[in-house]
């Protein structure tokens, strides 16, 4: 064999065993991943390694309640700027590491970016991300990052922070927070951003400001008006595409500040009045409509079921047909595809569904937690971010009609854990 030749053949059976090498190294850490277990570099702020078992994290007690405070923070309504802001006002350290010097800013600086991330990361409700990216190629440095919805999320591997339903309802908040509208010089604060809706077509509602030049008086009083009497809400379809999309379903905001605000002043003066009576109240309306819900999910979920099984069958007879001569390769490949994709979408709505039928099962749970979450508010006075955030779900305005020539409007007020609570209940 020539030299060359040799050396070529060593340099390839190198280039061979040190891929094979690095695939069965990727193979370990993901195996290890997968079951849990903890192979990354610095474990995120608030989280120590165990120095009692390998892989395994536990709650670091000088920046855990740093973790605490910034998920609490969200659960109030606030921003993860606003969040940042406090943070550094309140001089909190950003790292474990302690600072050489007094002034250094950086040890105080958080960013809206970093508030993001930590309110984004499912290792605070106890859970184990098995990873955020995917390597392109063996010695590669660039990597693919693995989109949110994507995750491989393990559930229960080690104490947590906030608990799994704070941390759902964090990423509720965040997920229909609208996008900063630049140039927006609004006097008024929105304090209804990503609850309120539009009855008719579901989108949400905007609000909207007087224009300049306006009396700032009230006509009939004389008196100075606030910004928040200066506003109202429209509908973002009707603002976008006109009254042949959708009508505008106005509301002014003080008004319905004023109905939310007597809303919940209501039900917390009769959940403290017979806090039993209301109980049973809520729990019969609830228990009628999960049992109609959950037949309706039944009946869907072994459709789905049953869908599943019959692909499972026909992926036998093509694979049959393919062997035989019958079907060509490239037909094959295609029809399996489109088949793998459908089951792979039946496999969410049944994970979904599950879900679904298992929260219905929880009905008990949500009406108590939610009656002790409204006693809390027999005797406020205004609404602020935290308020709406911690009892309201969603608000649904609907389109101004005419009833025996007065104007009407319906406004349903849903409430995290039990939904809408009809008058009816009284």
């Amino acid at each position: 064999m020539h030299c060359c030749d040799v050396i070529l053949y060593v340099r390839l059976t190198n280039d061979m065993y040190s891929r094979d090498i690095s695939k069965k190294v990727l193979a370990g850490r993901m195996t290890r991943s997968r079951q849990g277990k903890f192979g990354g570099g610095q474990p995120p702020l608030g989280l120590m390694r165990d120095p009692e078992e390998r892989g395994h994290l536990i709650l670091d007690p000088e920046t855990a309640p740093t973790i605490r405070k910034i998920y609490d923070l969200a659960l109030n309504g606030w921003g993860c700027m606003r969040i940042a802001k406090q943070l550094m006002e309140d001089k909190i350290p950003i790292t474990r590491v302690k600072s050489n010097t007094e002034c250094d800013v950086n040890y105080y600086s958080w960013g809206s970016a970093r508030i993001s991330h930590i309110l984004r990361n499912p290792f605070y409700k106890g859970a184990h991300l098995v990873c955020r990216t995917h390597q392109k190629g063996i010695r590669s440095n660039t990597y693919d990052i693995i989109p949110r919805e994507e995750w491989e999320v393990l559930e229960g591997c080690h104490e947590a922070i906030v608990s799994p339903e704070d941390w759902e309802k964090v990423q509720e908040l965040i997920d229909r927070r609208p996008p900063i509208m630049e140039g927006n010089a609004c006097p008024f604060y929105n304090l209804f951003h990503g609850i309120i809706y539009c009855a008719t077509c579901g989108k949400s509602m905007q609000v909207r400001y007087e224009k300049v030049g306006r009396t700032g008086k009230n006509r009939f009083t004389g008196e100075e008006r606030e910004p928040i009497d200066k506003a109202y809400y429209i509908c973002q379809t009707y603002n976008r595409l006109g009254k042949n999309a959708c009508t505008s379903h106005k509301v002014e905001a003080r008004d319905l500040y004023n109905l939310v605000l007597k809303d919940i002043q209501e039900l917390a003066a009769r959940a403290l009045k017979d806090v039993e009576s209301f109980y049973q109240r809520i729990s019969s309306r609830m228990e009628r409509r999960y049992l109609a819900d959950a037949s309706e999910m039944e009946k869907e979920r072994e459709r789905l079921e049953a869908r599943n099984r019959e692909i499972d069958d026909m992926f036998l007879n093509l694979y049959t047909d393919k062997a035989k001569g019958i079907l060509s390769e490239q037909r094959f490949v295609k029809l399996t595809a489109a088949m793998e994709r459908e089951q792979e979408e039946n496999q969410k709505q049944l994970k979904e569904l599950t879900l679904s039928l298992r929260r219905s099962n929880e009905q008990e749970s949500d009406v108590r937690t939610f009656i002790r979450e409204i006693r809390q508010y027999a005797t406020i006075q205004e609404l602020d971010e935290g308020i709406l955030n911690r009892l309201i779900s969603r608000i649904l305005v609907g389109e101004v009609k005419k009833v025996d020539g007065e104007k009407f409007q319906e406004i349903k007020i849903i409430y995290n854990f039990v939904g809408e609570i009809p008058a009816a209940t009284e």
